[in-house]
């Protein structure tokens, strides 16, 4: 498989573990305030599952692994990178973008927990991820995920004049309408140091107290967080 890296330790990327993040490379979106954008056409390294499992093997630290991109579900063997993490005891959360429900279901008997980006408002989908049937798909995934029995997240990166306001009101009532209960729902903090559109390095990231505000947008519902430079709070 196509793998980006191996971040050796990681105490924000899956909740309640300490954990190594994989980053595989790849992904079908092009949203202009991706961070990681360096793996979306890149080759990476080709290096089996069982290669992987290998390295990760020899961390005495971890009780779990987080699977990242680009877009994991992407890889045709990510079940058998999952598997193999699987026998090493430990456990697994899978980020993804939704973008290929059929494969994120195959997935869903062997993964602990997923996190599942929800970009933008469903009317925005496709100009923002480049992808016309985007929504089509991600309504799919979610609507998986929320029969699954699975533990997951839902994830909104907030970048003003982008994914603002409005935006997260309206995927505040797609969530309502679809009647989606999610563990948790992250908004987090858009980071302008390197995006894919370099011209958004010129936004200023949204403060926390901004954040908080448009939190209030899902009322009294349990389990929203905050995630920006200053960490990670409840609301």
């Amino acid at each position: 498989m196509r793998i980006g890296g191996i971040l050796d330790i990681s105490t924000i990327d899956f909740p309640g573990k300490l954990c190594s993040v994989v980053f595989l490379t790849g992904c079908p979106f092009r949203c202009p305030y991706c961070h990681n954008h360096q793996l979306i056409n890149s080759e990476g390294n080709r290096v089996s599952p069982k290669d992987i499992a290998s390295e990760l093997s020899k961390n005495y630290l971890i009780d779990g692994v987080c699977i990242t991109g680009g877009e994991p579900t992407m890889q045709s063997d990510l079940p058998d990178l999952v598997k193999e993490i699987k026998n090493l005891g430990l456990c697994v959360k899978v980020d993804t973008n939704g973008y290929y429900p059929e494969n994120l279901e195959f997935l869903l008997d062997y993964v602990d927990y997923v996190a599942v980006d929800f970009k933008t408002s469903p009317q925005k989908y496709g100009d923002l991820t480049g992808r016309e049937d985007a929504w089509t798909k991600v309504r799919r995934s979610l609507e998986i995920l929320g029969f699954s029995g699975v533990e997951w997240e839902i994830r909104t990166t907030v970048v003003p004049g982008i994914v603002w306001k409005d935006e997260v009101y309206k995927i505040h009532s797609a969530i309502e309408d679809l009647g989606l209960k999610p563990s948790r729902i992250v908004l987090q903090q858009f980071n302008n140091e390197n995006p894919l559109k370099q011209s958004l390095r010129s936004i200023n990231p949204p403060s926390k107290q901004e954040i908080l505000e448009l939190a209030k947008m899902f009322g009294n519902r349990s389990g929203i967080y905050v995630r920006c430079s200053e960490g990670e709070f409840e609301v």
